[in-house]
Order: C-alpha cells, then sequence, then structure tokens
C-alpha cells in the first residue's frame, strides 16, 4: 500500500502495522505514478519511471517482520549517533533505546534510534525513514552481498521514501514530516559547566565565582543527581542545597543560568506527592498482571510514568512548570529515559540464586557468571512491561524519551507561553527537535571520542536535530591536559557546549591543569563567545529554513565526491569549516578544502581548494573561512546579556560578492512568531555595502558595525558605519 505524502515524499506500508506516531506533516495526494511488479515472490518499486526499491522480499520469522532487497548504491549517512563510522554502509545496528555507558566502536544500541538514513553518491540522492518506534534491526550490507535487511517485531512497518537530487532538500521534506526544531534561548549558545558530583551549593558556588574571578565566560550551571531530595524529582535537598530558590537567584545575579536534572523514574515513596499522585491515578507503567511495574534506579524501588498517554504527560508537565514556580530555574534535562532500569527484584532473587551455587572450584564459571550480571543492567524489560490498552512496551520503547520531552515542552509552553527555556534529552526518536534538543551521553576521556563525537554531531544534525552536542572532556575515565584542550576546541563549535564529567573521576574545570592549559581553554571560550551572533543567527534562520547548523562537508558541496568520504571535518554554519585535532601530540592536520579558496583563520593564509596540509599547536583551532562569505562577531563577555551590544564585527573574505542575512530577536521570548524578529539583507562587493532595512517588528539598538574586508587577492579594507532603521548604501575606494 502507498500514499504520496508530497511531491518528493512516497509513504509505503509493510504489513498491517499501526503507526504509533504519525508524521505531523501528512498530507496524502497524488503527486505521481506508482508501479509494482512481481517476478518469483519478489517485488520491485518504481515512482514516476525511477527504480525505488528492488528484489523487494517479506517474510515472518516468529514475531519478527522482515524485509530484504537490493542494497542501494552509495554512502548510507545518519541513524543518529550511533558508534562507528559516519558512512553505515556494511554495518548493521539495533534501534531499542538503552542505557550503554561504555562507548566502545561495537556499542550498539545506546541511547537513541532515529531511522532516518540518506543514500549518496554521485550520481543520485534520497531520503529513508523506516518510522517504527518499537524494536527494530537494519543490516546495510554487512556480508557484502549486496542486500539490505531490516527486521521489526511486530506486525510490519511504515517507510517513507524521499526522492530529491539535494541532500539540503531531503532533510528539509524530512523535517516537514517530523516538526521544526525547537527555538533554544540565546544564552544556551554559551558555555555551560556541569559535574555528577558537585555536592553541595558551596561547591557550585565556589565554581561560579571563580568562573567570575577569572573572566572566563559561562552562561550556565547544570546541577546533577546532588540537588535532589534523595534522588526525588523535581524536589531540592534541604541540607546541601538549602534555601533552594535563594541559591538560583544568588546564581541569577552573577549571570548564570541554572538547569537542574529530571529523571525518568518516581521513588517509591509514601508521602511523596509525585509518588502518590502516579499511584492514586494509575499513571505508572504496568506489567502484565496490571500491576505498577517496578525497578531500581538512583533512588532505589522506582516506577515509570506512562508517557504514551495525554494525561501522564499533562500531568508530568505540570510538575516541570510547578517546579520553575517555586524555583526560577532557566531549564531541564531529562535524562535516564530510554528508559534505564538497573534491576527488577526477579533479576536480583535470580543473581542471589545463581551466586548461592558458585564456590571456588567452579572456575572460569565464575567470571562467566559475574558478567552475565552486568548484562542486567542494559536489558529493557521489554517483556515485562506493558502501556495503557495492554501496548507491549517493545512496540513503543523507541518514543519514550521523545514523549517525556514533549511533556517538559508542553508543560512549561502551557505555564510560560512567553519564555524560551533550554530542554534537553539523552533519549530522541524523530520528532524530538520539536521539543528540545540533545546529548550524545556517557561518552569517555578517550582521544577516539573526539573524532566519534565529531561523527555524532554531523549524524545528528542531518537527522533533524540541530541542537546536539556532547560532554566536553569526556563523562567516563580521567582526562589528560591536552585532551581536554582538543575537546574544547571540538566542543567550542557544536550547537550544544557543556563540560560535564562523572563522580570519581578527575575535575575538568578550565582551570585545573595550570595557568597554560586555563589560558589556552579560556582563548577557545571567548572565541566561542565572540561567535554568538554568528551562531543565533545561523541556528534561527536554519530552523525557519530547515538548514543544520552543523553540516558534513557532503551537505555544502554535495557535487564534490571527495566530501562524501570525509567524517572529521565539517561546516559550522555556512561561512566556516572546522577541522579538529583528534591524536595526541598531533600539531599538523591534512584537510580537505573543497571548491573555492579558504582563509586559514589562525594564519591569515589564503588557500586553494584540495588537500593542503596546515600546522596546529595546541593552542590552534583548524578553522577556515569559506570565500565569498561574512562571519559576523561581538567582544566577548562573561555571559550574554552583561553588556548592551553596541558594536558588530563582520569578518568578510570577498572574491565577488558576500551576501548574507542577518537575524536577531530578543533572544528570550516567543515574539519572534509574531513578526518580532530582525532580518536585515548585507550585500558586501568590491564598490559598496549595502544593509537593508530591518525585516520585522524587533528593532535592534543603533549599533556600530565594523568591516574587515580581506579580498582574495590579500587586500585588506576597514570601514565602521552606524546602523539604525534605515537602508544603507556605503562606497568603497
Amino acid at each position: 500500500m502507498w500514499t504520496w505524502v508530497s511531491k518528493n515524499t512516497l509513504r509505503l506500508v509493510y504489513g498491517s502495522p499501526k503507526e504509533w506516531f504519525a508524521p505531523e506533516g501528512f498530507k496524502e495526494g497524488e503527486h505521481g505514478n506508482v508501479e509494482v511488479t512481481e517476478e518469483e515472490g519478489k517485488f520491485l518499486l518504481k515512482a514516476n519511471g525511477r527504480i525505488l526499491q528492488e528484489d523487494i522480499s517479506i517474510s515472518r520469522d516468529g514475531e519478527y517482520f522482515c524485509l530484504t532487497m537490493k542494497m542501494w548504491r552509495g554512502n548510507i549517512f545518519g541513524l543518529g549517533d550511533k558508534m562507528g563510522p559516519m558512512n553505515r554502509r556494511q554495518r548493521k545496528y539495533i534501534f531499542f533505546n538503552a542505557d550503554d555507558p561504555i562507548h566502545t566502536p561495537i556499542a550498539d544500541p545506546l541511547y537513541k534510534s532515529i531511522p532516518f538514513f540518506i543514500v549518496l553518491d554521485r550520481k543520485t540522492s534520497f531520503g529513508v525513514f523506516f518510522n517504527y518506534p518499537g524494536y527494530m534491526e537494519m543490516d546495510f550490507d554487512s556480508e557484502g552481498k549486496g542486500v539490505f535487511k531490516i527486521k521489526v517485531r511486530g506486525e510490519g512497518l511504515v517507510e517513507y521514501f524521499i526522492f530529491n537530487s539535494s541532500v539540503k532538500e531531503i532533510i528539509r521534506e524530512f523535517l516537514n514530516l517530523t516538526g521544526k526544531n525547537f527555538p533554544a534561548p540565546i544564552w544556551a549558545f554559551g558555555y555551560h559547566q556541569s559535574r555528577w558530583g558537585y555536592t553541595d551549593r558551596n561547591v557550585v558556588m565556589e565554581i561560579a565565582r571563580k568562573f567570575r574571578e577569572k573572566s572566563i565566560p559561562c552562561d550556565g550551571i547544570f546541577l546533577d543527581l546532588e540537588h535532589m531530595d534523595s534522588f526525588k524529582n523535581f524536589t531540592w535537598d534541604e541540607e546541601n542545597f538549602k534555601e533552594f530558590p535563594e541559591f538560583v537567584k544568588e546564581l541569577h545575579d552573577m549571570g548564570f543560568k541554572v538547569v537542574p536534572i529530571v529523571d525518568a523514574g518516581v521513588k517509591v515513596e509514601e508521602g511523596y506527592e509525585i509518588f502518590n499522585e502516579g499511584k492514586k491515578n494509575g499513571y505508572f507503567l504496568k506489567t502484565k498482571d496490571g500491576k505498577d511495574f517496578e525497578g531500581a534506579v538512583w533512588p532505589g524501588r522506582t516506577r515509570f510514568p506512562d508517557f504514551t498517554r495525554d494525561d501522564v504527560r499533562e500531568w508530568w508537565g505540570e510538575k516541570y512548570a510547578n517546579f520553575v514556580e517555586k524555583t526560577n530555574v532557566d531549564g531541564f534535562w531529562n535524562d535516564m529515559n530510554e528508559p534505564t532500569i538497573f534491576a527488577t527484584q526477579e533479576e536480583l532473587d535470580e543473581m542471589r540464586e545463581r551466586m548461592a551455587d558458585i564456590d571456588l572450584d567452579d572456575g572460569w564459571m565464575i567470571p562467566l557468571t559475574l558478567l552475565s550480571f552486568s548484562n542486567v543492567f542494559k536489558s529493557q524489560r521489554e517483556e515485562e512491561i506493558v502501556h495503557k490498552d495492554d501496548l507491549p512496551h517493545w512496540k513503543v520503547r523507541n518514543a519514550y524519551g521523545m514523549l517525556m520531552t514533549k511533556a517538559c515542552w508542553e508543560g512549561l509552553k502551557k505555564r510560560f507561553p512567553s519564555r524560551r527555556f533550554l530542554i534537553l534529552s539523552r533519549s530522541a526518536y524523530p520528532g524530538i527537535q520539536k521539543y528540545g534538543g540533545v546529548w550524545t551521553g556517557d561518552n569517555h576521556s578517550w582521544w577516539e571520542h573526539i573524532l566519534q563525537e565529531m561523527i555524532n554531531i554531523q549524524s545528528l544534525s542531518i537527522c533533524g536535530i540541530f541542537f546536539c552536542g556532547f560532554d566536553v572532556g569526556g563523562f567516563g575515565g580521567d582526562v589528560t591536559p591536552e585532551l581536554l584542550v582538543r575537546f574544547y576546541q571540538l566542543g567550542a563549535f557544536t550547537p550544544f557546549f557543556r563540560n560535564h564529567s562523572a563522580i570519581g573521576t578527575k575535575r575538568q574545570e578550565p582551570w585545573v591543569f595550570g595557568e597554560y592549559y586555563e589560558n589556552v581553554i579560556k582563548e577557545i571560550i571567548n572565541l566561542r563567545y565572540s561567535l554568538i551572533p554568528y551562531i543565533y543567527s545561523s541556528y534561527m534562520l536554519g530552523i525557519m529554513k530547515n538548514v543544520p547548523l552543523v553540516r558534513p562537508l557532503f551537505f555544502e558541496f554535495q557535487d564534490d565526491p571527495v566530501t562524501h568520504t570525509i567524517e572529521d571535518e565539517y561546516m559550522f554554519g555556512p561561512s566556516i569549516l572546522v577541522a579538529p585535532i583528534y591524536r595526541f601530540g598531533q600539531e599538523k592536520r591534512v584537510v580537505y578544502l573543497p571548491k573555492v579558496r579558504w582563509l586559514y583563520i589562525p594564519t591569515g593564509e589564503i588557500m586553494k581548494p584540495g588537500w593542503r596540509v596546515v600546522d596546529a599547536p595546541l593552542e590552534v583551532i583548524p578553522l577556515f573561512q569559506r570565500e565569498d562569505t561574512a562571519v559576523v562577531k561581538m567582544d566577548p563577555q562573561n555571559f550574554i546579556f552583561e553588556k548592551d551590544l553596541k558594536r558588530l564585527y563582520f569578518d568578510v573574505f570577498l572574491n565577488e560578492r558576500v551576501e548574507i542575512e542577518l537575524y536577531e530577536d530578543d533572544g528570550e521570548s516567543f515574539s519572534f512568531e509574531e513578526g518580532d524578529f530582525s532580518l536585515r539583507r548585507v550585500l558586501i562587493t568590491r564598490d559598496k555595502i549595502e544593509v537593508e532595512s530591518s525585516r520585522g517588528g524587533y528593532k535592534p539598538p543603533v549599533r556600530e558595525w565594523v568591516f574587515k574586508i580581506l579580498e582574495v587577492e590579500g587586500r585588506i579594507r576597514e570601514i565602521s558605519i552606524l546602523v539604525d532603521e534605515r537602508d544603507l548604501k556605503i562606497p568603497l575606494r
């Protein structure tokens, strides 16, 4: 069965599935001819004369619905933050959200299930989205036999086939289906400090004061589990975080935003308001015999809201809003929402029984038995849990974290309709981008994870999740000085820029390794803050136009096949190419520069396209500005909104003409949705600068705009103009 969703998107139904979370852009219509032919039990699918899929075979394997077809030519990009290379070809993956804290190259599954990918070769490109939030496996020809396989536990699945010759248009079309990205507040693009291990308010205040004393910019302090009363959500520890609202106000007065953690589980404790309400109203996930499902997480005995239900999400959303009203925090990071379950009572009983029969004479069986217990932590308990109307958990597990984040977004939007919050989730499914951003979870202080995070943020971005980041410095393990610097150099060029680490690991604030490394890191953070106008404008224009901030090279230079093979460079917005260092002791870097001339920002050298080698000692980030672009900057501040922005700087690298759009709004409210924004077209040629009057209702203050124009022949010109609401045309000599 097939249905046209848009001119370029075909919806295909295999078997008899229920589409639990139908894309919001679904509009049936007729946009062409579809042909299905059968030969010897295999199918060929054509649309408008083009072969989409061939040698299609459908089968059953017990509870599993299986689909095989001829493997497409080309590279496979997408699937979110899966481990391994950015090109997914010849790999197989499981989609069933899990908390695996050791991110080895073969760790799978992890926290997110994003079953969307783009097939790209020299001649064609198209996108594929298998919309199924339950257990799924995909095999992209791992045996080299030219076969793609997909297997789901259930009655069938729905596929959206997006055929377009442009990667940019495929991503736009995918977001037309699944929803536009949420508008993060402008301060969310600053730097954030976090640690599991900031034990009390005095420790947090000491960290905050150090940032201000050392003039290291920082906008956000994230609070981990320690701030809670006995790991209970939406509470605070009256001893270690006493007078919590006043503590938040004190941080606000210093220019910090405060973002506490919320876990998916609810502590089983009579008298705890949220537990009592959930139990009384039947809001928790159930077992097959109708009892509340119970497992162990941080609080001990824990129950879990059924976020597939509208009434449960409304109830949970009110809890976020209530906490904001009590404390005035500025956002939430939603964690452990796969959901993670350490163990159940039955599993503990089984462990005790098995260990009771073990003694030293069992030899090699001892480590095997102990090792088997480690898998308990990763288990999803899909056989035990049911949702409303006896819906098995394994059919919808992958959407659980997304639905929790939706509850957060809707609860805050309802109570505070004019205020933007920073909302994050560890677990995700397509559609998460409407409600918040994501981070990649428990990475490690390993050099290999710098490259892996580079791949992760590119893959998440082309899957439509634009506000993404990772734990700078690594969450697990002990970071070393050079590794910390190189982590920061990558993190400064991601949408979400946060240092976070685990309890028991070496501290990794910017100053921990002494003055030299502190100064290097401080300069990295200052560079990030100087770029806030460029970053924020690029992000907001991106969510309007469905264009990511982080872009693989093939996004901008699709017609250059070399870019299809590069995973260790990317574009940050339309103008800046980033090529981070990700190996210890490395002070040079081989880079590929596509198509045009590039300015090597650290030295001012102008480079022709092709393969190049650049110097990159520890103090240097390999950054390049694209020909005929401008980067809009400001003077760094200790935090966004510390001072009025009286001057903007335009770094222009000019050959023929530079044309950009500069977006501004108040950075904090939703008034931009009603037209209260400023959008200005700026044109720079060799003989003039033109600035169009602002479109939109937001009126930026009169500012000085300072243009530094570097022409490709090496000539530099500087000009300063005062910009108000009027059109301007300034001749250049």
